[in-house]
């Protein structure tokens, strides 16, 4: 069993009851569920984990919309700067800081010190999707670089995020599969 990261995409306004709105849409893929079809992907969700964070708009940091969760897997308090957060609606975050940092970051570090840095961290293309997509529509994909003709699903995940409409609320959940 491992510990991944799923980008969660939710309607607008689901921020008003964010975890009925998340075990909802999360339901499907339970591994404890009794759904048809089965399609079991975890079997307990954290909302967020510390280093996955995502950058908020420079003046939007106090939005009530966005999502930072008080404490970790672990029951250990979070501690916040303004301008983090877990999720919150696609026009509050701020992708192209996130991307720019990861790019910068990757032009410094040399061999020894980029194997202590987290890949995701340092690669502008990883800076925004984690291992595990779930739509809108409710598929789920799994995120990787491979290339499957012209495309990859990592490419798709950019793609799908970067087009979201500015009130689709995106949260980051830790999963346990």
């Amino acid at each position: 069993m491992a510990n991944e990261m799923v980008t969660v995409c939710l309607l607008p306004d689901t921020h008003q009851d964010l975890c009925a709105a998340i075990e909802s849409t999360m339901a499907p893929f339970d591994l404890n569920g009794d759904h048809q079809p089965y399609q079991g992907e975890w079997d307990q969700w954290w909302l967020g984990r510390p280093g996955e964070e995502f950058d908020v708009l420079p003046g939007h940091e106090n939005d009530r919309r966005l999502v930072r969760a008080p404490v970790d897997a672990h029951g250990n308090p979070r501690h916040w700067t303004p301008g983090e957060c877990d999720g919150g609606p696609r026009g509050l975050l701020d992708f192209t800081v996130m991307r720019t940092r990861a790019a910068q970051l990757a032009a410094t570090l040399d061999r020894y010190h980029a194997s202590r840095v987290p890949y995701r961290q340092r690669q502008p293309e990883w800076a925004i999707p984690t291992e595990h997509l779930l739509t809108l529509d409710g598929a789920w994909t799994y995120v990787n670089a491979t290339r499957t003709g012209s495309s990859s699903t990592l490419d798709f995940a950019n793609g799908y995020l970067d087009g979201l409409a500015p009130d689709i609320m995106i949260v980051r959940l830790r999963i346990h599969c």
